[in-house]
C-alpha cells in the first residue's frame, strides 16, 4: 500500500512541477511591466528574460523525468530514483533559501511541500525495494 500511495505521490509531483513550467513562462508578463521601466542594461533585461525561460524549461525537464520515472517505477525498475532525490534535494534547497531571503513569503514553502513529498516518497519506494529484495 505504502509502495502504491508513494508511487502515485511522485507522479502527482512530476506533473505539477511540469505543468508549474507552463504557469511561470506565461509569468513573464509579469517580470516584463516590473522591469521594462526599469533604467537597466538591455543586455541584462535581455538576460533574466532568457534565464526566465530557462528555469521554465528545467521545471518541464525535471517534471517530464519524475514522470518518466514513474512509468520505469511501473515495471519494478527503481534505479532511477536517484534523478528523484537529485530533483528534490534541488528543489528543498530553492524553497529553503527562497523562504529565508524572502524574509518567510510562503510562496517559497510549496517547493518545500513538493520536494519533501518527492523525497520521502523516493525513499519509501527505495527502501522498499531493499526490503523486498533481501
Amino acid at each position: 500500500m505504502l509502495r502504491g500511495c508513494s508511487s502515485y505521490v511522485i507522479l502527482i509531483v512530476g506533473i505539477v512541477i511540469g505543468l508549474g513550467a507552463f504557469g511561470h513562462a506565461s509569468a513573464v508578463r509579469n517580470v516584463h511591466a516590473a522591469v521594462d521601466q526599469c533604467p537597466i542594461d538591455a543586455a541584462i533585461r535581455g538576460t533574466l528574460y532568457i534565464v526566465w525561460y530557462f528555469v521554465s524549461g528545467c521545471m518541464l525537464l525535471f517534471g517530464s523525468l519524475i514522470v518518466w520515472i514513474w512509468f520505469r517505477l511501473r515495471v519494478e525498475d527503481t534505479n532511477s530514483l536517484f534523478i528523484a532525490f537529485l530533483i528534490g534535494l534541488l528543489y528543498v534547497l530553492t524553497g529553503a533559501g527562497g523562504l529565508i531571503h524572502r524574509h518567510g513569503d510562503p510562496f517559497w514553502l510549496f517547493f518545500v511541500l513538493l520536494s519533501l513529498l518527492l523525497l520521502v516518497s523516493a525513499s519509501a519506494l527505495r527502501s522498499g525495494d531493499r526490503l523486498e529484495n533481501n
